[in-house]
């Protein structure tokens, strides 16, 4: 689809301090709403994710070589079980562009240049900040939502083609402007045609757009089943078969999916089959208790496999149903972040090792919580995620675009999640 540009001004550099030399923009636009995404622990220095990828050492199993009869202690003995994920670095971009007519009229009027051009910044700051908190729960084939058979398609015409989701929760991963593409199974090969989001109707979840063609592909299950929607280039054409083809960030359905790992398993190099537990975390189908039962027992599990989580996640309706739950027992708490001035306010929920500070985030699954020891994870990146791209130049710097009277500012980010203890956290299958 043809580009639409930013009217702004050309005092670029006077947006230096507002998004290079202050750490509110990180505050404000990146972490304000976004809690796990502002409290997982970060490496965004020079060396964050130096080469191609990052190796994740762990061991999952301890040498053998015991046993009350010395010659048995001495014929037993097996090697330390070791295994190393091999992490690709992934980027993200958000383009943000402004016509050079209204930076000549405003080029007297550094005030008015800026008011202006904040807006435009402030928005692709909050774009780029909305699918990195919802890529860090996901799975890396960025797949944003399912739709069910209930779909339908009026030809081309503007809004004609009607997708409700099958979890109506997942509208929070769609905006209007977004530009779809589908693909028959979880992140696997894409379609060529397109549906641009017109409406989204959040009490129902249910998106309204254009189609690109006259009757879409079969990708798109229109009436007939269910297409797995993403934003066209967060997968390749020919889908993400393994990790090594994901272009979105492995998140925290990556790194502990709710399925156990099958016997085929390659997630970064690794067969987490050999351990599923302290390979790819551990699971807790909690659906069958109240949804405080159910936590108790996944905190129970989870300590019983040396986990000692200090972070509970769950989405909003998920969070409230366990505040129903405690009733009077609950027992408020705030959480402040270490490096930006910004706090979030949660719940403290008792285990086995000590309390547990439970958060409600808008971009987790829905019904499913994910208990979390933090220091076994860190968003490894290249600068700060997200930030302005400046290519070696002093400062904030825009581009001229070549087949426009217009600049271009490039927000984005290098850098990926990596976890060096999976066993120790666990995903949580809520009943609400």
């Amino acid at each position: 689809m043809p580009a639409v540009y930013a009217n702004s001004s050309n005092q670029v550099a006077a947006l230096k301090e507002l998004y290079v030399d202050s750490n509110d923009y990180m505050k404000d636009l990146v972490y304000k709403e976004n809690p796990f995404f502002a409290l997982v622990p970060k490496n965004e220095s020079p060396d964050g994710f130096a080469g191609k990828y990052i190796p994740v050492p762990l061991e999952y199993g301890t040498p053998q070589g015991r046993s009350h009869g010395f010659s048995n202690a001495q014929n037993q003995q097996t090697a330390a079980s070791l295994a190393s994920f091999f992490v690709y670095v992934i980027s993200d971009y958000q383009l943000v562009t402004i016509t050079n007519l209204l930076m000549e009229q405003t080029k007297s009027n550094a005030g008015a240049f800026v008011d202006a051009a904040k807006l435009q910044m402030d928005g692709g700051f909050r774009n780029i900040t909305n699918n990195i908190a919802f890529e860090i729960f996901a799975d890396g084939t960025a797949t944003r939502g399912i739709s069910t058979s209930a779909s339908t398609q009026n030809g081309t015409v503007a809004g004609g083609t009607v997708i409700p989701l099958s979890n109506a929760q997942q509208i929070v991963n769609f905006e209007v402007g977004m530009l779809l593409v589908a693909s028959s199974s979880q992140g696997g090969a894409v379609s060529s045609d397109t549906v641009i989001i017109t409406a989204v109707n959040r009490a129902t979840g249910i998106l309204s757009g254009t189609a690109s063609a006259s009757s879409l592909s079969g990708n798109w299950a229109i009436g007939s089943g269910a297409a797995y929607l993403s934003i066209s280039g967060d997968l390749p054409s020919a889908g993400a078969s393994s990790t090594s083809s994901y272009l979105a960030l492995s998140g925290l359905q990556a790194w502990l999916p709710v399925t156990s790992p099958a016997s085929n398993d390659s997630f970064w190099g690794v067969n987490r089959s050999a351990d599923p537990t302290r390979l790819a975390g551990c699971r807790f189908n909690a659906s069958a208790y109240t949804i405080e039962e159910g936590i108790t027992n996944a905190l129970a599990f989870l300590n019983r496999e040396g986990g000692k989580p200090d972070l509970l996640v769950m989405d909003f309706a998920s969070y409230a149903a366990l505040v129903n739950s405690l009733g009077a027992k609950v027992q408020y708490v705030q959480v402040k972040h270490d490096e930006v001035e910004v706090a979030f306010e949660g719940i403290t929920f008792q285990s086995a090792y000590g309390k547990v500070t439970v958060l409600a985030d808008r971009s987790c699954p829905p019904a499913t919580g994910y208990l979390l020891t933090m220091s076994t994870f860190k968003l490894r990146s290249l600068g700060k995620v997200p930030h302005i791209l400046t290519y070696g130049m002093e400062g904030l710097e825009g581009l001229r675009v070549g087949s426009a009277d217009a600049l271009e500012i490039r927000i984005g980010y290098y850098g990926n999640l990596i976890c060096s203890a999976p066993g120790w956290n666990c995903v949580v299958s809520l009943s609400a």
